[in-house]
């Protein structure tokens, strides 16, 4: 099994704030070529976070993940031995609750949201398209081999030169419970290269990694070609729910993120 992956063992520095580059799309598409990153915080409003959540979490609890709380918190707990099969992406109850979220009207409605969209279409100079493959990511305490490694999404889809793809914490992510990292501006340098689909990119120690805490209504937007991870879920047990969220220009002819 791969070493833990955590942030205490790279340098760190906090994410860089585009939300003033907003009302400037000039200045906006020249820190996502810079950075190969968005950082947005608290950019959706917490009225189209809470009806995903409440979504997950009453199928989390359902499937015994979490513990049974009232009302739709930010902060999850783990319940005692609660684990996912396999590699985590690969359990059948995890792929059935991708099925439903990203079938919920609640999901399309919060990604498909002008806070992002917006965003998006300045990134490529025209409307941009929601993919039809989404992940709503349960990372559980006490699972380090389910975290996810280094890696550069063009690798996986080397066919999508135009994908970005949102980050959205659905819970409060502090350094302890794993949130995301991300290399600035590594997506045009080229370096470390993977040759491993699950191992990842073995991202030399001396690199410094852009990361969070990370609250519910942030968005991380970044390129095909940025590296990123989510660092170990190193609580005793909180629990950390994200969505990762594809998109690329609506007129890409043969797209295999929209097939028909």
């Amino acid at each position: 099994m791969p070493s833990l992956l955590l942030a205490a063992d790279y340098p760190t520095e906090p994410m860089r704030d585009a939300t003033p580059a907003l009302g400037d799309p000039q200045r906006l598409r020249a820190l996502a070529t810079l950075d190969g990153y968005l950082y947005l915080p608290a950019r959706v409003p917490a009225q189209a976070i809470e009806p995903v959540r409440a979504l997950v979490r009453c199928r989390a609890e359902q499937l015994g993940w979490v513990e049974p709380e009232p009302g739709n918190p930010t902060v999850w707990q783990a319940r005692p031995g609660a684990r996912l099969r396999g590699r985590g992406w690969d359990d059948p109850q995890w792929v059935e609750l991708q099925r439903e979220v990203s079938n919920h009207k609640a999901f399309q409605s919060l990604v498909q949201r002008p806070e992002i969209m917006d965003v998006l279409q300045i990134l490529y100079g025209e409307p941009a398209a929601l993919a039809v493959t989404n992940h709503c990511w349960i990372k559980l305490p006490g699972s380090p081999e389910h975290t996810t490694r280094p890696h550069r999404d063009a690798y996986y889809l080397p066919t999508c030169p135009r994908l970005w793809t949102a980050w959205l914490p659905l819970t409060r992510t502090p350094a302890e419970v794993g949130p995301l990292g991300v290399v600035a501006g590594s997506h045009a340098s080229g370096l470390w290269p993977q040759s491993d689909p699950m191992l990842g990119i073995a991202v030399p120690q001396h690199v410094t990694w852009s990361t969070g805490p990370f609250e519910p209504g942030d968005v991380v937007l970044f390129g095909p070609e940025t590296i990123h991870c989510a660092w170990a879920n190193m609580s005793p047990s909180a629990v950390r729910v994200s969505l990762d969220v594809r998109f690329e220009p609506r007129a890409t002819p043969g797209s295999i993120l929209r097939p028909g």
